[in-house]
């Protein structure tokens, strides 16, 4: 290489050189890194260990630099390093490669470039290896060889829908997203792909144009594989061209969720309180999901030697080596946490830049200077729509409940609301599970009082040691859900149930509705009655039907109670509920159990779902022929000689249940819940409101089992911190 003389002649003695023979290891996979090699004669054959033994993921020629990267960012060997014949190395200590580099900047480049095409290329033949399956060096480092270099800006489009489909694309680094135009020439987005993923496949096999327009959200490195050698591989495997079919077919039966994982998270923090164990207990929640670099610009410059390297602009120096140390941290684990400076830096640019997703962190009332960060950090990344925005609010210790967070939602444009107490590492943990995409989401059923059994099913879970980040429910599912979201102890839930469902069937002439639902509206009220759904502890849904349009109403904003009693107002049993001019009822006829609205959820991971709905509804004990009395039945019943009827209310709460149940059974063929706990209670009824502890006594005996095997499978449960 241009610089190899200049380094040789000014290491000097500085320096040491070792000679090794043929298969002798330079350095091991997984060795603390602390120098830098440079060959001077012969060659070292790069390896790593997959799943099908060990893989040549490269050869590193005389005049060629090695170890940089892991050295200067600091870590573990990425790859065994083996004489390849006899070879002589020159070894450099971290610092003296460090201040070589202060000394010649012009160099870094050359160094930067040569350590990014060894990284991608040792990524791609980690993934063909897997995709195919196989560890044959030679057919790896052809394909390898072959393939060509696609590097995007943020912006730039990897190709238009329509155009000709001419490569599939690996994606090394960074991320994109699929855009499909409809009729009318709007783009919809409908799905984001990240590191290791395979696209534009599906015009090489149909051999069709494009199907989507495909745009880099972050900078992104990509390996293309032309429509000559794609064929050729699928050819030569069959695992390969299983696992491409697979994918192909999966997106096209499986509702998509937008975003698997966020891969990048920047953390923005605007208020003044302490947040380091913040911090470390959000990476370290984010540790239990894959690998993870928790960067801040204090830590780059540690770990580059150089101050305010973060900081490094467009015209600085310093620029190439920062580009490649954030680079290889993208592309050498599954998340990176980047902590944005407090001010608007260079370096909280560069983070905000690389975002999949931004957690803006701030008081829960914040003055007019703290405002002022809020609005500039979402002002620089307006426009970027990919970018997921939350805000986590940082609550003092010992705070009772959260108030007015929708003052902050009318100020700034936000996706999602944590709420977190200072101190507490479950909320920490919370947040960061939400923020990387991992978040647990639990949906309750509605099924009248057999919902009482839900109380069960959620203790079981909390026995057994899994998180409940977000909850929703429907119906029935709807005060209970509520419940676990303002925060009730899990040794009062049933206490406050039952005083939610004390006494509650008023009935009055039927003109509207069988019950006044004055007695439930003013129980709701009294649990629910001055909490807004933004201010619950836990992010939180409902869903009701509106019966003017004909659409399901999803309330994840607003007036708790409203929204409570809209979703229990069972058709014909419960007046319906004003709303802007439109008429609520249970959110039960139109979906029972609406887990696909928390599958759209890009914070979430794991999709838990109770359902208590009757597999079977009421039956015929006789046959009372083609009409029926009121007065007689009343009368007849009142004598002790009634038939055995079945009785106005069931009718109508099985009534709306039939639809949605059959609905509901053919969305779970999705696959998108991952726990299902359909419980069976014989003999608990849809009417038997004045059961609640023994038929949640039921819902935990008809769960735990359940509950138990899943959570010993969670390797992420089990993972230490």
């Amino acid at each position: 290489m241009e610089f190899a003389a200049t380094l040789v002649d000014e290491f000097g003695d500085a320096a040491r050189e070792i000679r090794l023979g043929h298969g002798d290891v330079l350095v091991t996979e997984g060795d603390e890194a602390a120098e830098v090699f440079f060959v001077l004669a012969g060659s070292l054959q790069a390896t790593t260990t997959t799943a099908y033994g060990e893989l040549v993921v490269g050869t590193i020629d005389a005049g060629a630099i090695v170890g940089e990267v892991t050295t200067i960012a600091g870590g573990r060997r990425t790859a065994t390093l083996r004489a390849d014949g006899d070879v002589t190395v020159l070894v450099i200590a971290r610092a003296d490669f460090e201040r070589w580099l202060d000394e010649h900047p012009a160099y870094a480049d050359s160094v930067s470039a040569q350590a990014r095409e060894r990284i991608d290329r040792s990524q791609v033949a980690t993934m063909v290896t897997d995709l195919m399956q196989t560890n044959d060096d030679e057919l790896i480092q052809e394909v390898v060889d072959r393939v060509g270099w696609r590097r995007l800006d943020a912006g730039d489009t990897l190709f238009e829908q329509g155009d000709e489909s001419d490569a599939a694309y690996f994606i090394v680094g960074g991320r994109l997203i699929v855009l499909v135009r409809d009729d009318d020439g709007n783009d919809e987005l409908v799905r984001e792909i990240g590191r290791t993923e395979v696209v534009g496949e599906l015009g090489l096999l149909d051999r069709r144009p494009r199907s989507a327009t495909v745009r880099a959200v972050r900078d992104t490195t990509l390996a293309a594989f032309p429509t000559a050698l794609f064929e050729e591989l699928v050819s030569k495997s069959p695992a390969l061209m299983l696992h491409v079919t697979r994918g192909i077919l999966g997106r096209a039966t499986k509702p998509r969720r937008l975003i698997d994982r966020a891969a990048s998270v920047t953390v923005a923090v605007t208020s003044e309180m302490d947040t380091g164990p913040l911090l470390d207990s959000f990476v370290t929640e984010v540790a239990r999901h894959g690998t993870v670099r928790h960067l801040s610009s204090r830590r780059v410059d540690q770990l580059l030697n150089r101050t305010d390297i973060a900081q490094a602009t467009v015209d600085n120096v310093g620029v190439p080596r920062l580009a490649e140390f954030m680079h290889e941290a993208d592309v050498g684990n599954d998340y990176v946490v980047l902590e944005a400076d407090r001010e608007m830096t260079p370096w909280t640019r560069r983070a905000l830049r690389q975002a999949d997703r931004l957690v803006l962190v701030s008081s829960p009332h914040p003055d007019a200077a703290e405002r002022a960060r809020m609005a500039a950090v979402l002002a620089a990344i307006e426009g970027s729509s990919h970018v997921a925005r939350m805000l986590a609010v940082l609550h003092p210790a010992g705070t009772d409940r959260p108030r007015n967070t929708s003052a902050l939602l009318r100020e700034f444009t936000i996706d999602e609301v944590v709420h977190v107490r200072v101190g507490s590492t479950d909320d920490a943990a919370r947040l960061a599970r939400l923020a990387s995409g991992n978040g647990v989401g639990l949906v309750l059923s509605g099924g009248g009082a057999r919902g009482f059994a839900h109380i069960g099913a959620y203790l079981a879970l909390r026995e057994a040691g899994v998180p409940i980040d977000q909850v929703a429910g429907c119906s029935m599912g709807a005060p209970i859900s509520g419940g676990i979201a303002i925060g009730t102890p899990d040794d009062r839930l049933v206490e406050e149930v039952q005083a939610q469902f004390r006494r509650l069937l008023d009935y009055t002439l039927p003109m509207v509705s069988l019950i006044k639902g004055e007695r439930i509206s003013g129980n709701i009220d009294a649990t629910f009655g001055d909490w807004a759904i933004e201010d619950m502890w836990l992010p939180y849904y409902t869903v009701s039907t509106n019966l003017t349009t004909s659409q399901m109403e999803v309330h994840r904003r607003g007036d708790a109670a409203l929204a409570i009693r809209a979703s229990v107002a069972i058709p014909g049993v419960l007046p319906p509920v004003p709303y802007g001019g439109d008429l609520l009822v249970d959110g039960g006829v139109l979906n029972n159990l609406p887990t696909e609205v928390m599958s759209r959820d890009a914070t979430i991971g794991t999709i838990i779902a109770v359902d208590v709905a009757p597999e079977l509804g009421p039956r015929s004990k006789l046959d009372y022929g083609s009409h029926v009395s009121g007065f007689r039945a009343l009368a007849a019943k009142l004598r002790g000689r009634g038939r055995d009827y079945p009785s106005l209310s069931a009718v109508l709460l099985r009534s709306m249940l039939t639809g949605a149940v059959r609905n509901q059974q053919a969305a779970l063929q999705d696959g998108t819940v991952d726990l299902l706990l359909s419980l069976h209670l014989p003999g608990v009824g849809l009417l038997d409101f004045d059961r609640v502890r023994p038929v949640a006594d039921v819902g935990y005996e008809a769960s735990i089992d359940a509950v138990r095997e899943w959570a010993a499978d969670q390797p992420w449960l089990r993972s230490p911190a």
